[in-house]
């Protein structure tokens, strides 16, 4: 279960600087070059630049995992969210998968330091309600661009294969009901797995 756990955490870790340069440097040709004969050269320096910083402090990173700064990790976290969200398009069911990662992690990380009873549940909801943050602005992101976007319900109908008209009332109770589900779903989701991670390993 350990070795499982430090692949996983090496892997995540391990991508986050490529994908993000790569992705900066996307961003930068976009709004600086659009030449279609450059956009490989500018993704790939990016993703170089990313490997090399992993070259240099992945190996401390994966060691250290359970002591690097929360502020690092939420980062991370946020980070994989947003790749999550543009990935589908905006639909932010996937994002509830990070909350379960986001729970392994923290579960592990409350065992290998050795954190007192007393101060779990402290630890447990505040990640939780981290967790449960970020879904919030996700869910309300996804509600703008719904809200704005004249095109959703024929998208919605198209996506989804239904033979009936998505009306504006119906696109309101999918925003409402289906993002305060995601938000307290993300919630227990993320501490359900803390807490299961914390038995599994005593």
């Amino acid at each position: 279960m350990k070795k499982f756990e430090k692949i996983i955490s090496g892997l995540i870790i391990g991508a986050t600087f490529p994908l993000l340069f790569g992705l900066l440097s996307v961003i930068t040709w976009f709004y600086l070059d659009k030449s279609e004969n450059r956009v490989v050269i500018y993704l790939t320096v990016g993703l170089i630049l990313g490997l090399i910083i992993d070259l240099k402090f992945l190996k401390g990173w994966i060691k250290h995992r359970f002591d690097l700064p929360h502020w690092y990790i939420a980062g991370i976290y946020v980070f994989y969210n947003i790749c999550v969200y543009g990935f589908f398009m905006g639909f932010p069911v996937f994002n509830v998968l990070l909350g379960l990662i986001a729970g392994y992690y923290f579960g592990n990380r409350i065992i290998s330091n050795k954190i007192q009873p007393e101060m779990r549940s402290k630890q447990i909801n505040q990640v939780s309600l981290f967790t449960g943050l970020i879904m919030t602005l996700i869910c309300v992101s996804s509600a703008v661009i719904g809200l704005t976007d004249k095109t959703i319900g024929d998208n919605i109908q198209g996506m989804l294969g239904l033979d009936f008209e998505i009306t504006k009332a119906m696109i309101l109770a999918l925003i409402f009901v289906g993002g305060f589900s995601l938000i307290i779903f993300q919630y227990f989701v993320t501490r359900l797995t803390i807490i299961k991670t914390i038995r599994l390993n005593n």
